[in-house]
């Protein structure tokens, strides 16, 4: 099971990282589209601070052979195929959902809260098959105590993070074969 106690001095906090969803170069197309993302997102360096348990979950997939077998299917370039992966395939795929379930599943410790943060825009609306975020069309959220905040989105630096552990997990970055998805679970 994909996962790595961390401590709480291990995880970068940076306001600027809720900036990156919308710069000049980019523009994620969640930024203003989610309760969940940026702007709308709260900054909460304080708040995880409060807790006393970190788990880095993760998730791992075989990029470099989809692009291969999309390759031959398709006749599409690299470039294209790595796109459509990155702004579809990683939207609908559940597989840190997935790990999530397998750590909570097997932590048997008692706590009194808890905080899950995910990668991307909040999926749990598409996950209970109840539609698309509600943000757009003005009405409040359907799942309000179920929101999934991305570790970015509340201004953790992801990749700094990842990378700047001691022990170094064994991760190639930037990899060409594999795509890694991450996640934070916090207790207290």
């Amino acid at each position: 099971m994909p996962f790595i106690q961390i401590q709480y001095n291990d995880i970068y906090f940076d306001p600027k990282v809720q900036e990156m969803c919308i710069s000049p170069g980019f523009k994620c197309p969640f930024y203003g589209h989610s309760w969940s993302c940026p702007p709308n997102a709260p900054y909460l360096e304080k708040a995880v601070s409060t807790y006393s348990e970190f788990y880095l979950i993760y998730s791992t997939f075989d990029l470099e052979s989809y692009i291969k077998k999309e390759k031959e299917r398709t006749n599409r370039s690299e470039f294209y195929i790595k796109n459509t992966y990155f702004l579809t395939k990683t939207f609908e795929s559940l597989d840190l959902e997935n790990e999530f379930e397998k750590f909570l599943a097997q932590y048997k410790k008692e706590y009194k809260k808890r905080l899950l943060l995910f990668d991307g825009t909040c999926k749990y609306c598409k996950i209970q098959s109840a539609g698309n975020c509600t943000f757009d069309a003005g009405e409040l959220c359907r799942f309000p105590e179920e929101k999934r905040f991305s570790m970015e989105a509340i201004g953790i630096e992801v990749i700094r993070t990842v990378f700047g552990l001691k022990p170094k997990l064994d991760f190639e970055y930037p990899s060409k074969k594999y795509s890694f998805r991450f996640g934070l679970a916090c207790f207290k």
